[in-house]
This record gives structure tokens, sequence and C-alpha cells, in this order.
């Protein structure tokens, strides 16, 4: 991959943990960034022994956390070999929620062994240049200003990104509905 200049974008280490993570509920789904995430009807169902069977009785059940480790292990083989990466979650179908799964696949990366700076420009500077999106992707003059300010440093902990403080998009700020705080 790397002698042909092949892209890998991100392992979706979220997905695979989403296969098993919420079967038990908790602690996900005692989360507060979790519960802003997920519809409250969702998270209901999410609790019920049905659905809790119904999750653990997939044939496969048992190999998610081994088909996650070896996820990781990919990754981090990639990164370290050179292979060019970029950010991707594969959020949006059932159990991959959209706002909750972009963090978690930041946290997974760290936890895969990368750093989080290497997490973040995988997520930024490397997203863009994946796409061939010039204008995006770092903060420089002349480029697109779409940027989230955060209230802690995401290089001491990647969950620091869950710190939203504000979001500006063309340089304008968003009024967001708030974000985690500690």
């Amino acid at each position: 991959m790397k002698a042909r200049g092949t892209w890998m974008v991100s392992a979706t280490l979220s997905r695979e943990a989403s296969m098993f993570a919420f079967a038990p509920p908790e602690p996900l789904l005692s989360d507060p960034f979790v519960t802003h995430a997920v519809p409250a009807n969702v998270q209901a169902l999410m609790k019920t022994p049905a659905y809790q069977q119904r999750m653990r009785s997939d044939p496969q059940f048992k190999n998610y956390p081994r088909y996650l480790k070896t996820a990781e292990q990919n990754l981090k083989r990639m990164a370290d070999a050179g292979v060019r990466y970029a950010f991707g979650s594969d959020t949006g179908p059932p159990v991959r929620f959209d706002g909750f799964g972009e963090h978690w696949e930041l946290a997974l990366m760290v936890e895969a062994g990368l750093t989080p700076a290497q997490v973040i420009t995988a997520a930024t500077r490397s997203g863009a240049e994946f796409l061939g999106a010039k204008d995006l992707g770092t903060i420089e003059r002349g480029k697109w200003a779409d940027l989230i300010v955060l209230a802690a440093n995401p290089l001491d902990d990647i969950r620091n990104t869950r710190r939203i403080d504000a979001v500006y998009v063309a340089g304008n700020k968003i009024e967001t509905a708030g974000s985690e705080r500690p």
C-alpha cells in the first residue's frame, strides 16, 4: 500500500466495537455524551432484555472483541509502516450513532496505539488530502474556515474532543446545543 500510495480510510474501529460494546448497555448508555447523541426511545430499546439477548445471540458475538483487536493492530501496523491513512467511522447504520461515533473512533484509534496528534491529523489534514480538498484540512490563509474550539487540549486526552466550546463554519460561529462538561 505504501509503495503504491494507496490510502487506508481508518479501520472503522467503532464499527467493530459497536457489534458488542452495547451488550451490556452500561457503561456506554450512561455516558452523558452518548445520551446526548442517542434518542431516548433508542436508548430505552437498547436497554431491554430482548434487545440485549438478540445482540448476544449473534453467532459471531463472542468473536467481535477479537475482531476489534485485530483491526486495532492492523491500523497501528499500517501507520507505523508509513501507509497513508485518513479518518473514517462508518457511522449512520444502527448502533453507529452520528456525533458520538466519530468521537468514539478517535478514542479507539488512540487505544490502538496512535497518538492524539496522529488521530487529529487523520481526521483533518489527511482526510482533506485523501478527498483532494485543497481548501480544507488545516488552518491557513485562503482555506475554508471550519473549526471547532475545545475547552481542553485533545493532545492531553483525545476525549477532550467532546468538550466543544464553539463551532465555526466558513468563519461564522454556529449556535450549538451544548457539549460535554467534566
